[in-house]
């Protein structure tokens, strides 16, 4: 793939507000929240004006989907609701300690939810019980990535990246950002990390520094890999969407308003489909936009 392709093939429109979370659904199915409390479910196979399936008072920065089809729904003020999107009814609540929630991760029978005053809770999936209270650092908890052996790495506002393993004792503390650590991936055991610093870096898997890049002009909201993993996105408060190469970190593509019909303001969040390999970026402009790239 020499020359990439771009083309906006929708936007879906219809949020009150900002939008700042997205999670995969089945197939052709997505899921997007965001500052007006609404969960929307939207079919990229036939575009349409969405379903709302849950709306909650209070913004919302995280979901997460579950084997069970129940989507982990993270609140401003009161912790946890679980939604079953084929019905839209609510299976459970869950309160927590911590006030905002901005990510939810699954960790074998464990879901890790972080909070904004450094607080981790973890609760058991299956009885929705909390199990442990972690407090690493008095800043935000930002992102989590799932690594081998039953690792999890977790990104903080003070731009450090904790490594936790499933008894959640801290293995590995480094500084990796100057300031919020926004996004966390792994790809063959090497984990890829954004932040407030506009930077974008990829480090060994003993966490020593392979290569890094200046990527944005602002903060960088968002990393998410392609499909097959060749290549990674990013999304940041500059307004763009930028595509790049994984192994390299070399650009190939900037996806703008004046070239490619892009955002209007920050870029938040990210999911890049296995359904026709399509990217969707949602965006403070209260959209969501579907890219073909090819």
């Amino acid at each position: 793939m020499n020359t990439l392709q771009i083309e906006r093939i929708d936007t879906f429109s219809g949020h009150r507000g900002p939008i700042y979370a997205l999670e995969k659904g089945l197939e052709s199915l997505f899921y997007s929240a965001g500052s007006d409390g609404w969960v929307v479910q939207w079919n990229l196979a036939k575009p349409d004006l969405g379903k709302v399936i849950a709306q909650i008072e209070g913004s919302i920065y995280a979901l997460k989907l579950d084997a069970e089809g129940v989507l982990w729904i993270g609140h401003n003020y009161q912790g946890i609701q679980g939604i079953q999107v084929a019905d839209q009814t609510q299976v459970f609540s869950i309160p927590t300690l911590g006030s905002s929630i901005f990510s939810i991760e699954f960790m074998g029978s464990n879901a890790w939810i972080g909070h904004n005053d450094g607080l981790i809770t973890v609760v058991d999936r299956a009885s929705k019980s909390v199990l442990k209270h972690i407090k690493a650092s008095t800043k935000s908890v930002r992102c989590f990535s799932l690594l081998s052996d039953e690792r999890i790495a977790v990104g903080y506002s003070d731009g450090f990246i904790r490594i936790f393993d499933s008894e959640f004792q801290l293995l590995n503390t480094f500084l990796a950002h100057e300031a919020s650590v926004f996004s966390l991936q792994n790809r063959g055991g090497e984990l890829y990390s954004v932040g407030k610093d506009a930077r974008i870096k990829q480090w060994n898997p003993d966490f020593t520094l392979k290569n890094e890049v200046v990527g944005h002009i602002y903060a960088i909201h968002d990393l998410q890999f392609s499909p097959d993993g060749n290549w990674f996105a990013t999304a940041s408060m500059d307004k763009t969407v930028k595509i790049w190469e994984a192994g390299s970190l070399k650009l190939r593509k900037v996806l703008d308003a004046t070239r490619h019909g892009g955002h209007k303001n920050s870029v938040n969040k990210l999911i890049w489909s296995s359904f026709d390999d399509l990217l969707v970026s949602a965006s403070d402009d209260k959209n969501l936009s579907v890219w073909k790239i090819q």
